[in-house]
């Protein structure tokens, strides 16, 4: 059992605070496992010699993906880092084979599963959830660390705002990575909506907070509404 010890003033003292959101973990180790949990996938929807095909004729792949969206990653690279634009390259081309092989709904789910995979480690990482359970209140902890991470980011422009004790809410009026993937690959748009589904429900009970989300500009065309509230407030709805 976590023995919570730590008071709010700790939290700028953790790893990371402060420092905007990064799309990839910010550890070598979750971003390797990232790599393995797609590659796993992968090799599952493709089978051993459609899978090992497919690494032979990469790189007669990337240049034809790089020409039809260069601005896009470049967009990437710029907001995120070189990690980030060279994975979402690489999943753009994997989105594209399976398009073509096996329809648009079919590739859109591998990636969906995939990065649902991936996402209960990202988001860990991305948080440092298990150090946030060291708290005496997680939840003021987490949203003490989420308000530095999205505070004035150009790549999620966003409203902070404490409703109250128990509530706290992003909305959030442009996405970068809609505006990546509406150069590269728009059906890959609503990807980190999926992501955010599953990530944050994994660190709910480490952090003491329970979210929801009823709009998402992906999915919605709506401002995304991050609705963060204390563990045993929230009420009944889904999360886009």
């Amino acid at each position: 059992m976590t023995t919570h010890q730590r008071t709010l003033d700790d939290v700028a003292r953790l790893p990371h605070y402060g420092e905007p959101f990064p799309f990839i973990p910010w550890t070598t180790g979750s971003k390797l496992r990232v790599s393995w949990v797609f590659a796993r996938h992968l090799l599952a929807e493709l089978g051993a010699a459609r899978f090992i095909g497919f690494w032979l004729m990469l790189p007669f792949r990337l240049p034809g993906a790089w020409r039809r969206s260069a601005e896009g990653f470049r967009m990437m690279r710029r907001s995120f880092g070189m990690i980030a634009q060279l994975e979402w390259i690489l999943l753009v081309v994997i989105h594209r084979v399976l398009e073509r092989r096996e329809g648009a709904e079919r590739a859109y789910d591998f990636a969906r599963r995939a990065i649902q995979d991936a996402s209960t480690f990202m988001m860990a990482d991305f948080y440092q959830a298990d150090r946030l359970a060291e708290f005496d209140d997680p939840f003021a902890a987490f949203w003490a660390y989420h308000r530095a991470m999205f505070a004035d980011d150009p790549n999620y422009p966003n409203e902070l705002i404490d409703e109250s004790d128990d509530l706290k809410v992003m909305v959030v009026h442009e996405c970068r990575n809609c505006h990546v993937a509406a150069l590269t690959a728009p059906e890959l748009s609503p990807l980190g909506c999926d992501h955010d589904i599953t990530g944050y429900k994994s660190i709910e009970e480490r952090t003491g907070m329970e979210f929801r989300r009823p709009t998402t500009l992906a999915k919605d065309g709506q401002p995304c509404r991050f609705m963060f509230y204390r563990a045993g407030t929230a009420p009944a709805g889904e999360v886009h």
